[in-house]
């Protein structure tokens, strides 16, 4: 139950140490997949950002941050990051030369999102730029997204069904235009993923029934495209609902859960760090429910996952800080092994701590829920994190192989 101490004791401290915030922050953000976002001025890129996290304040670049003379970084969640923007100037603004942005996501998970005003024509910049990225990055995927569809509707012209501007005699022009605006853009250099999303993000004021037209469609896209095995995770954000909890707790609890992947492929650190992460995540929901713990909550919401979760949950753990000390296959096999099953535990003990929350906010008590969300939610992230942990094993044997 050491284990089980360690946790108690990082959710009831008050205080965590800064250099505990700092280490947290710091696996989030080597993990998080980092998406480009290329286009000229008011071409759409901050409300694509928007869109995706369901972030108002990305709305009008509040949280973004400088990170290179002529780019902002934004993460999100800003403490433990599931994904970052790194948002350039406008292409036209300035005679753009990306060498500086190469310099500063190079080396991590990469996705370009190529921003283009469907009905404008004149995209010699943004091609530009690409057609550099490309030659010096020919296997990074490319996702052009074509914003402001309803420029091209007729007068007070509702979205459509996504698609549908294929076959509407009324939508010819729009169909032309993203057809040969897509047909340019194919034509880049290399060998990576190309997709062409056409897309409408507007604010409730324009009047547009779909305020987010198209974005199932770009998630989809850039799970294909992206990112490290991260497949569904940017999907999994859209999914929550924008105005639930669990769309504001959901990020947060993937970017922990990530955190603690990434501690526990170093051996024996992980015993330190883990359960002191899983102890910040649930202090992190707690606030988000405004049901701050005490050792009382706690031990009944542990009590509430099962004595043979909770023993089951210490042996396998320390079991595998083991297995990461047998010299070679200990540290290659049993760290990833381990950070697949620490990634996915804290995933399930997210997701079961806003089960037991949500009961306290409603006064309802019902302990066998808690132990059953845990254990759904523990085969969902097997398979997730199983699947990244693969998907970046692949990455990094193709990469050796290359001359």
């Amino acid at each position: 139950m050491i284990l089980w101490r360690r946790l108690t004791d990082a959710v009831l401290r008050p205080d965590p140490a800064p250099d505990l915030e700092q280490d947290i922050a710091a696996g989030a953000r080597a993990q998080a997949p980092v998406l480009w976002l290329l286009g000229k001025v008011q071409s759409g890129k901050t409300s694509i950002v928007r869109a995706i996290t369901g972030d108002p304040a990305a709305l009008v670049g509040n949280a973004f941050e400088p990170c290179t003379p002529s780019a902002r970084r934004y993460d999100f969640p800003p403490d433990v990051p599931v994904v970052r923007f790194l948002d350039t100037r406008g292409l036209e603004e300035v005679n753009y030369d990306p060498a500086t942005d190469l310099a500063e996501v190079e080396g991590h998970a990469h996705g370009v999102i190529a921003v283009a005003r469907a009905m404008d024509p004149q995209q010699d910049a943004l091609l530009n730029a690409l057609t550099q990225i490309r030659r010096r990055h020919p296997d990074w995927a490319v996702i052009l997204v074509q914003t402001r569809l309803h420029d091209a509707y007729p007068d007070d012209r509702d979205h459509p069904p996504w698609g549908r501007w294929r076959h509407d005699p009324a939508l010819m022009d729009l169909n032309r235009a993203l057809k040969t605006q897509a047909e340019c853009f194919a034509r880049l250099p290399g060998d990576g993923l190309f997709q062409a999303i056409p897309v409408d993000f507007t604010l409730p004021e324009e009047g547009f029934s779909n305020q987010d037209y198209g974005l199932p469609e770009l998630l989809e896209a850039l799970d294909a495209a992206c990112i490290q095995g991260r497949t569904g995770l940017l999907a999994d954000l859209a999914r929550q609902g924008r105005d639930s909890r669990q769309a504001r707790i959901h990020p947060h609890i993937m970017g922990y859960a990530t955190a603690a992947g990434v501690c526990d492929l170093v051996p024996i650190m992980g015993v330190v760090t883990v359960p002191a992460l899983q102890g910040k995540m649930l202090h992190s929901i707690a606030r988000v429910y405004a049901l701050p713990w005490d050792r009382r909550t706690l031990k009944t919401f542990l009590a509430s996952l099962g004595t043979g979760t909770t023993l089951g949950i210490g042996a396998g753990f320390a079991a595998r800080q083991l297995g990461k000390l047998i010299p070679v296959y200990g540290q290659v096999a049993g760290a990833a092994a381990a950070g697949v099953a620490s990634g996915a535990v804290t995933y399930a003990l997210g997701r079961a701590a806003c089960h037991y929350l949500e009961q306290r906010r409603q006064g309802i008590d019902t302990p066998e829920g808690v132990a059953e969300t845990f254990r759904g939610a523990l085969k969902q992230a097997y398979v997730l994190f199983r699947a990244s942990g693969q998907a970046e094993a692949a990455g990094q044997s193709q990469a050796e192989s290359r001359p």
